[in-house]
């Protein structure tokens, strides 16, 4: 159950969010089943003002990730704060699995980190990301081990040739 301070926060999110952005949808959230008190599902071209609104607002991002999907990938921003009243809020952008999505590290540093990771596993290519590159799979690497698609490659076979 929302406190009050809860609720009046989640309202005034849900009002700045709709006049920010009248394509998403926004639903409240059931933080005892979702561990999420409120939803915005949205295209990629709003996920910088989510960004914004997030920090003007005091939320820090936890994290970043993404969903691998047969005709798509599905980024997913977990949004937090604990400044008044505690207040987790889940954003997510479908984007086509060739699109390039705007990175957020102009306004969360942090997610420098993060996105990279999400190349390193999914393919992903954020733009304006100032230092996008593997960060824990090999430079050489042909391959994004968390794709539906991920198989034997060329540097798999090898390793699998001296291990076997």
């Amino acid at each position: 159950m929302p406190t009050e301070g809860q609720k009046k926060l989640l309202e005034e999110l849900k009002n700045s969010f709709t006049r920010a952005l009248p394509e998403g949808r926004i639903t409240s959230g059931d933080y005892a089943r979702t561990g999420c008190h409120l939803e915005v599902r949205m295209s990629d071209a709003g996920m910088r003002r989510i960004a914004r609104e997030m920090k003007e607002r005091r939320f820090h991002l936890e994290t970043i990730t993404a969903v691998d999907f047969p005709d798509s990938f599905e980024l997913v921003y977990l949004y937090s704060t604990y400044y008044q009243d505690f207040c987790r809020v889940i954003a997510r952008i479908l984007i086509s699995k060739e699109a390039s999505p705007v990175s957020v590290s102009s306004i969360y540093p942090g997610a420098c980190w993060l996105e990279r990771e999400i190349y390193d596993f999914f393919g992903i290519r954020f733009t304006e990301h100032p230092d996008l590159r593997r960060i824990l799979n090999p430079d050489n690497a042909d391959y994004f081990p968390l794709l539906k698609t991920f198989g034997k490659t060329k540097l798999t076979e090898e390793i699998d040739d001296i291990l076997c």
